[in-house]
């Protein structure tokens, strides 16, 4: 009897858990269904979104100098969110959010936690890219536009304010092309102003519209203010984001810049300028060709572009689909190499033309006594007479702790900086020195020695 009555109870929770089961699957279909009223176009741009959207979270040790001179260092918790823009793990997010951070940890919307590694940034606009290593393919955010936005029109935030992760804002644009000043030397410039609540560890997350596309990565909020957060513009991160992976790729350059041009079905990409250094690539590739595949990749975009050639070696061929007269055009191009140096001789060389310096890295256990979060640097052993670094009198000891915003612990971080579009485009250039244990700031220009 008692068998019997242990075995009746066991089947009346089975039947009762999987009748609780039904109910629960019915329920989400019918919140499934495209009729709902509850369904909105917000929740339906979450749903679409909110598996590429990562929430990061690392430590980073800062210097404190108080009224008296008396520094400190203190260990502080770091916040904040990123967005995946290739299957591969790539991701962006805000420079501030990751920068002097040791350890990296990323959270993926599924729980699955991660190690990134920080591949390239660009302080200027405050955008850095950082990339996970996983076995499956990643889902990736939808790409909207920035350049017909409407004050007014709603908007969406995902990101980890304060360690809540996932967490949803909604609100409106309540303006566009907002220049905010960080410091007394440098200011983020054209941004969407938002009344989205967007705290700190929203940085670095998407703002959607509501078809749940990315039309901006959320950057700052206005200390102190209530309703009043920023983003760059989509249009804008996808230029610096094209470029933060063209400089990461193997190969080098591929002689294509475009330009996205609104049309009935959204955006063409369009051929701007075409220059090959390559004999092998062809030649009838023309302004005003619509790019259609870059080696079998649909793109839409100049990022798209950079992400469908960056497993591609130098001096591979790849094929490029075109638009022309209504006809598609299959020409092919050859990828050069990465101007990227890393053998150290050849960065010694590079540093010795341009700059006009020989250097020697330098641990930061070397600088610690100054005070300053200086990881590394690079001690010069000789100047060139006749160099920019000779014109502003540098001399053997002085120790190169950065260049423009960038330190350089190390010749690899060298190698980065003389091959970075802000620098090489640049007339003069802010290096960052420490002479005779006392911080100096000089402006040099560059030899550009022709080969």
């Amino acid at each position: 009897m008692k068998v019997r009555l242990t075995q009746f109870l066991r089947r009346a929770v089975h039947a009762s858990v999987l009748s609780a089961a039904i109910v629960a699957t019915a329920n989400s279909a019918c919140l499934l269904a495209e009729d709902n009223p509850r369904v909105t176009p917000i929740v339906e741009a979450i749903r679409k979104t909110e598996s590429a959207v990562v929430n990061i979270q690392g430590n980073k040790t800062v210097s404190n100098t108080s009224a008296n001179g008396v520094s400190t260092r203190q260990e502080v918790n770091g916040m904040g969110t990123g967005v995946i823009i290739d299957r591969r793990g790539l991701i962006v997010t805000n420079y501030h959010v990751v920068d002097s951070v040791e350890k990296i940890e990323v959270t993926l919307a599924d729980g699955t936690t991660s190690i990134a590694k920080l591949i390239n940034y660009d302080p200027e606009t405050d955008l850095a890219m950082i990339k996970i290593n996983v076995d499956w393919d990643l889902p990736t955010i939808n790409v909207g536009r920035s350049d017909d936005l409407l004050r007014g029109e709603t908007v969406i935030a995902i990101g980890n304010p304060f360690g809540y992760q996932n967490t949803v804002t909604v609100g409106i644009i309540s303006a566009l092309h907002r220049n905010i000043p960080v410091n007394g030397s440098q200011q983020y410039t054209d941004l969407i102003q938002t009344n989205a609540d967007i705290n700190p560890g929203n940085s670095g997350g998407p703002l959607l519209n509501t078809n749940g596309e990315v039309i901006g990565i959320n950057v700052a909020v206005r200390v102190g203010a209530q309703g009043i957060g920023f983003a760059i513009p989509i249009d804008n991160a996808l230029d610096v984001m094209a470029n933060l992976v063209a400089q990461y790729r193997k190969s080098g350059s591929h002689g294509l810049l475009c330009q996205r041009v609104p049309c009935e079905d959204g955006c063409q990409l369009i051929v701007r300028e075409y220059e090959s250094s390559s004999h092998k690539s062809s030649r009838d590739i023309r302004s005003g060709d619509e790019i259609i595949t870059v080696g079998g990749v649909t793109v839409r975009n100049q990022l798209e572009v950079e992400l469908a050639l960056l497993d591609r070696d130098p001096g591979e061929s790849v094929n490029i689909e075109l638009g022309r007269n209504g006809q598609s055009v299959i020409q092919s191009i050859v990828l050069e190499k990465n101007n990227v140096v890393t053998e150290e001789s050849e960065i010694s060389r590079l540093a010795w033309e341009r700059i006009g310096v020989r250097v020697t890295p330098v641990s930061g256990n070397q600088l610690k006594a100054l005070g300053e979060e200086y990881k590394g640097g690079l001690k010069i052993t000789e100047v060139r007479s006749g160099s920019p670094a000779a014109r502003e009198r540098l001399s053997s000891g002085d120790i190169i702790v950065g260049v423009m915003n960038w330190q350089t612990p190390n010749l690899k971080s060298l190698a980065w900086v003389l091959a970075n579009n802000s620098y090489q485009s640049s007339l003069t250039a802010k290096f960052y020195l420490i002479r005779r244990d006392q911080p100096i700031t000089v402006a040099l220009g560059q030899d550009r020695i022709k080969r």
